[in-house]
């Protein structure tokens, strides 16, 4: 009975400290895009790079947003997209994140009605890249809530290659905009939970 209790408390131990290793790998957006490409937010070069400090190519990242189903009903902006981008000079685009569907003009990212998030991962050159310039951010007919980072996420199985067309998207950054001004046994049993409690306590504390 005690090592069960024992076991218990440990799990849940593992499960609070985690929640708080997860919470810490966060950026609050909050930006609604609307549908006539004039807005843009930035998560600045500090901010992503002290927030994501332990993303690697193999983690996964989602950001959660709220699609404006509205515009189905409004000729020439139903469609929903994001468009990510590398906060310098020009605002290039990134084109090769993993994970998500590039539309048929290749310079955003589709969203789908319905979506309440997207997850995609970062190759190694991107993500150096982000460390020191911060991402920014545009898009159609959505509203960015939040970026979070996982490294003990997998990315789903990609569907088929069903994407639809975002629409006409030509005027969504303008090549010579400059970048914006920049600123998240029993006793094996228990000795192993143990060391998973430890292991997780000392990545919560890395990432405060």
């Amino acid at each position: 009975m005690k090592i069960r209790k024992i076991l218990a408390a440990l799990a849940a131990t593992v499960v609070a400290v985690s929640a708080m290793a997860v919470s810490a790998f966060a950026v609050e957006i909050n930006k609604d895009m609307k549908s006539h490409w004039t807005e843009s937010t930035i998560i600045d070069a500090e901010t992503f790079a002290s927030e994501f400090a332990d993303a690697t190519p193999d983690s996964v990242f989602t950001l959660t947003l709220e699609v404006d189903e509205s515009l189905a009903d409004k000729k020439g902006h139903e469609y929903w997209c994001v468009k990510t981008m590398v906060n310098d000079t020009g605002w290039p685009f990134i084109d090769n994140l993993i994970g998500v569907t590039l539309s048929e003009g290749k310079d955003t990212y589709v969203v789908n009605p319905g979506d309440t998030y997207i997850k995609f991962q970062i190759p190694a050159d991107v993500l150096e890249t982000l460390n020191q310039t911060g991402l920014a951010f545009m898009g159609h007919g959505v509203k960015l809530l939040e970026l979070t980072c996982s490294n003990d996420e997998t990315l789903p199985a990609p569907a088929a290659d069903t994407a639809p067309a975002a629409g006409n998207v030509d005027a969504a950054t303008d090549s010579s905009k400059g970048s914006p001004d920049t600123g998240i046994a029993d006793v094996a049993a228990v000795a192993g939970i143990a060391v998973l409690a430890g292991g997780a306590f000392i990545v919560a504390k890395k990432r405060k």
